[in-house]
């Protein structure tokens, strides 16, 4: 945590609903993230939250971290609040909606291992059994496996932007490793949970090395470009990685990604 900004701030609602087609809803149990990814879209959006411009002006993205202590708590409310609006329905047997973890910052960052608001979050959506679904790039998810092997309805997905951890180190350096992602992959796969791979934004990489390393530990596949370029572009001319910036760059790999997987009959979904 060295040279991080933490906080201890208490949110009035823990769901958020979801624009993202097929998301119902979303939980962040904390607000910023300390992976800070160069690229992450999630830095443009916190700056306009009164936390930041209460607790975290004037710092970068991967600087601070504020922590929802009672996240898990108004979660349980607003989860016993839809219950009781689907009781008084039981004709029409209403679905549960689903319940993602998370989308503006990562549930297992580094801080998670002291506070486990978002186990402590699973453990609610567990005991309602509500579809949920998990998106991180750490392997720290794999501490919870005791809880995702009892829902009935969850997937986890593992992002995962290249194959080369020297590239990994200049766009996402506090992040986990690639190696490490892929074999949280494999363990969940073990445990018969559904799991996919979210490549994105695709970073310089050998696409075809990289479908191999995954093949077998996926359910599906999503693929995603590099969509915020002006915050990016100087890292790339730096590193003399202009080539893989480009609209045919992107659109080569994310066709190789595809033959890859389409010829193994795994879902493959191109974001762009």
């Amino acid at each position: 945590m060295r040279n991080l900004n933490l906080k201890i701030i208490e949110t009035k609602t823990a769901l958020s609903k979801s624009r993202i087609p097929g998301i119902d809803y979303t939980v962040n149990p904390y607000f910023g993230c300390e992976f800070g990814c160069s690229y992450c879209y999630a830095d443009f959006m916190t700056r306009f939250s009164k936390n930041y411009s209460k607790f975290f002006a004037n710092l970068r993205w991967g600087e601070f971290v504020g922590v929802k202590i009672n996240v898990h708590e108004k979660l349980k409310d607003e989860i016993l609040k839809l219950e009781s609006k689907i009781s008084l329905f039981p004709d029409k047997k209403i679905k549960k909606p689903n319940v993602w973890l998370s989308i503006v910052t990562d549930p297992y960052q580094p801080v998670e291992k002291k506070f486990m608001l978002t186990r402590k979050c699973l453990e609610i959506l567990l005991k309602f059994q509500y579809p949920t679904g998990i998106l991180t790039r750490s392997p720290l998810v794999l501490r919870d496996i005791d809880l995702l092997v009892e829902f009935e309805n969850i997937e986890v997905g593992i992002s995962i932007t290249t194959d080369n951890d020297n590239i990994r180190k200049v766009f996402e350096p506090k992040a986990p490793s690639i190696k490490s992602r892929i074999k949280t992959l494999e363990k969940l796969k073990q445990k018969n949970i559904k799991t996919f791979a979210f490549i994105g934004p695709i970073l310089p990489m050998d696409a075809v090395n990289l479908s191999k390393e995954i093949n077998g530990f996926v359910d599906y596949v999503l693929v995603d470009k590099m969509n915020y370029i002006w915050k990016t572009e100087k890292i790339y001319r730096v590193n003399s990685l202009d080539f893989a910036i480009r609209d045919e760059y992107f659109s080569a790999v994310s066709e190789e990604i595809s033959r890859e997987f389409s010829s193994k009959e795994i879902e493959i979904e191109i974001l762009f």
